[in-house]
């Protein structure tokens, strides 16, 4: 119940006061469920994805973020899932239909720069055969940057791409080389999204 409750705040806030737009909404799966990644610039970037995306995301959030006290009650009411023992519990989630927002960088970018992906969730993905949607996120890190506890009026934009398929893998995945390679594919995916604007 919760999680619908601030979805709808979220979207009347970001859509009345900071102009969001959502592009590619129609890439999101209506018969699977599925994986979601995207760039992660500020503290907004999980508010943008339940504002923009209509569907019920269990978020992999940071360790560090659950130290604040008055974010805790919000993370806990959101289900988030937090890092470091996650992997078990969002294939878990998966294997139930449920969907998984995850940020392949691993945490917040300080410079703006897209960072190298971790392998979560192109292991997610070969472990239950769920499909990868990749998003862009505009506008946050100018609207929240790090370090800052008030907003900004700045203009937020996600862009939704198009599901990306790795073929279930039944057995332990132990090849680094394809690991790469879908890590170097959905990176390159997010900042071609990115360098379009």
């Amino acid at each position: 119940m919760w999680y619908w409750i601030f979805t709808g705040v979220f979207y009347v806030i970001f859509k009345c006061f900071f102009s969001l737009t959502v592009e590619g909404l129609e890439n999101i799966p209506q018969k699977s469920n599925f994986i979601i990644i995207s760039n992660h610039n500020s503290y907004l970037d999980p508010a943008v994805f339940m504002a923009a995306v209509r569907k019920r995301i269990y978020c992999i959030a940071m360790q560090e973020i659950y130290l604040f006290t008055w974010l805790k009650w919000f993370l806990f009411a959101m289900k988030t899932i937090p890092r470091g023992h996650a992997t078990q519990k969002a294939l878990d989630l998966l294997m139930q239909n449920k969907n998984i927002g995850l940020y392949p960088e691993g945490g917040i970018g300080r410079d703006g720069q897209l960072k190298e992906f971790r392998s979560g969730a192109v292991l997610l993905a070969y472990k239950t055969g769920r499909p990868v949607v990749p998003c862009a996120i505009f506008g946050t890190s100018e609207a929240l940057p790090p370090g800052a506890i008030i907003p900004r009026l700045r203009k937020l934009k996600i862009r939704i791409g198009k599901p990306v398929f790795f073929q279930k893998k039944f057995d332990e995945i132990n090849d680094d080389i394809e690991l790469q390679e879908g890590l170097f594919k959905l990176r390159n995916i997010i900042k071609g999204m990115l360098n379009a604007g």
